[in-house]
């Protein structure tokens, strides 16, 4: 958890590089700084909904009406948060299926 003043940290799973984010910054972006690979062939706008990370731990706001809505038209698994809609505030853990031991 972070405290007020830190910097959150995203640790990406398996693997376990990690990267310090400014508060504030999209998931996605964060994920893109860590030198990973993330889909997003909708340009970061909430379409697709390729971009779906599971949050292993830390806390995130609340899914928004249309990110739900995304991710059912994409059929993708409702336990995924899209990248490009969640906003870092906190220290999170973050997984992605196809990043293996990266």
């Amino acid at each position: 958890m972070s405290y007020p003043g830190s910097v959150p940290v995203v640790l990406f799973r398996p693997g376990g590089r990690s990267a310090d984010v400014k508060k504030g910054t999209l998931l996605i972006d964060a994920v893109r700084g860590a030198g990973l690979p993330i889909a997003s062939p909708c340009g970061d706008d909430l379409i697709c909904g390729r971009c779906g990370v599971r949050i292993l731990s830390g806390r995130v706001t609340r899914e928004a009406p249309i990110e739900r809505r995304a991710k059912l038209r994409n059929r993708i698994d409702a336990s995924l948060r899209l990248a490009c809609a969640v906003r870092v505030h906190d220290d999170l853990e973050i997984t992605a299926d196809y990043w293996g031991d990266v």
